[in-house]
């Protein structure tokens, strides 16, 4: 078991109190920062307090759900190469706290107003604004709960990674796709398509993960499926074919992915 290690700063007496600092690390990572204006006398039976806090939160973060059995994460696709967890959250509705420890990728398809309290924060993420982007979490998970503050729903796709990257990995020629990311599991791209277009390869070199990103008058096929709105989804393995159509007038955008 990883240890708690307390590191202390210099302090700087003021009118007859000594602001005394110290931070509290939890894997690395900085779990509190404590300043404490008091007398010397005072300063330890106080910081013993915010210690045995921080020592609470990491014996409850070992019994926390992960997040693919917490309820709002719905899980729809699930094999040894991705997890797809397809997240709807209510007006006003708040999430179990839930544990992220899986690299993944996250899709916000849409502009929320939401909150996030954090047991465990690796790194600052905002869930507000539509955005695609990669986390690894193999340092440090993100122990969190989110609630929705909007009077729309909030909806995210969060695609889990449990395998191993493939030393041989070959990646596909998308035409007049966008490359977004390039992560040791997966490498991302966004494709447009313009009214009547489509795209189709031939014996796929490697799994791909395709989500729809259509807007509210848009409509799509991928493999024959419908696409319609955002959050559409689909896997297809390696060695079929990919066909990605926009069987609408107006622009229709995928996010493909590309699973190493």
């Amino acid at each position: 078991m990883r240890s708690l290690t307390l590191t202390g700063r210099s302090p700087v007496r003021t009118r007859g109190l000594e602001p005394k600092c110290a931070d509290i690390m939890v894997w690395g990572k900085k779990l509190l920062s404590v300043k404490i204006f008091c007398p010397r006398s005072s300063f330890f039976a106080l910081l013993f307090f915010a210690i045995s806090g921080s020592a609470q939160t990491l014996k409850d973060s070992a019994s926390i759900m992960q997040v693919r059995k917490e309820p709002r994460h719905h899980d729809v696709v699930d094999n040894q190469w991705v997890r797809i967890l397809d997240v709807r959250l209510p007006s006003g509705d708040t999430t179990y706290y839930h544990k992220h420890s899986t690299p993944s990728v996250f899709l916000v398809l849409g502009n929320t107003k939401t909150g996030s309290q954090a047991l465990i924060e690796p790194r600052h993420r905002t869930f507000d604004k539509e955005d695609i982007w990669f986390e690894d979490f193999t340092d440090t998970p993100r122990i969190h709960r989110v609630w929705n503050a909007d009077k729309k729903p909030f909806h995210t796709i969060d695609i889990e990674l449990p395998h191993k990257p493939s030393a041989g990995f070959k990646g596909v020629d998308i035409p007049s796709a966008e490359l977004l990311f390039d992560a040791k599991p997966v490498r991302a791209y966004r494709v447009k398509l313009a009214g009547g277009g489509n795209i189709k390869l031939n014996a796929l070199p490697c799994p791909v993960v395709v989500i729809g990103l259509l807007g509210t008058d848009a409509s799509g096929k991928v493999n024959n499926k419908l696409f319609s709105g955002k959050g559409s989804y689909i896997f297809v393995p390696s060695g079929e074919a990919l066909r990605i159509e926009n069987i609408g007038k107006p622009e229709a955008q995928f996010a493909v992915f590309e699973i190493k």
